[in-house]
């Protein structure tokens, strides 16, 4: 009888998969689409969005970090196969599937794997996590793109610095774009955490 009422570990570990493939696939699309809606766009690559991290940072933070890189890694090379843009072609793995996939180290601030296998509705997990967490991920997940960007423009793109130097220009390049980024994402997801917070007590 208890064997019966116990969960089926294997179970949960199958139903969380799809969940994640599904929710994964709909982030993706999501991304690419407000990706498309640039409220600002830098020259040599890099734009501000209409929250076109939100769908992936969400993934980091319903499924943990192995789905959030995983999945923010395919985004990346999508985003190249629909906005190429390199100046090596080493520049193309640090710029997009490495700097997307960064993305999901905000998962690291998802709730505890048991917890989420327990909660079946993805939105609730969200809402589950503190909102100053929230805050920390995002901002964590916005970082290490940011990282692999500054990286890429040190190393490939230090022509277009000048007289400046190359660590600076590409910090504060990168930066000009990816803090505005970061605050129009929290703006909407932290909201949206206190809503699922509410409806989950």
């Amino acid at each position: 009888m208890s064997s019966q009422n116990s969960p089926n570990p294997s179970s949960n570990q199958m139903r969380e998969t799809i969940l994640a493939t599904a929710a994964g696939g709909m982030a993706i699309a999501l991304s690419s689409v407000l990706s498309l809606v640039k409220l600002f766009a830098m020259p040599q690559g890099g734009s501000i969005t209409a929250a076109s991290m939100l769908p992936i940072l969400f993934v980091a933070l319903a499924f943990g970090p192995a789905w959030g890189m995983g999945i923010g890694a395919v985004y990346g090379l999508l985003q190249f196969v629909i906005e190429p843009y390199s100046a090596h072609w080493a520049s193309i793995f640090l710029d997009y599937p490495l700097a997307f996939g960064l993305l999901g180290l905000a998962g690291f601030f998802a709730l505890p794997k048991a917890t989420r296998l327990e909660e079946r509705q993805i939105l609730r997990r969200l809402g589950g996590i503190r909102w100053p967490m929230v805050i920390v991920a995002v901002f964590v997940g916005m970082f290490g793109r940011t990282i692999s960007h500054v990286i890429s423009g040190i190393v490939f793109y230090a022509s277009y610095a000048g007289d400046q130097n190359p660590l600076i220009y590409s910090l504060v390049y990168n930066l000009s774009y990816m803090v505005p980024e970061a605050v129009i994402t929290l703006i909407i997801l932290v909201p949206l955490a206190a809503v699922f917070r509410k409806k989950g007590n």
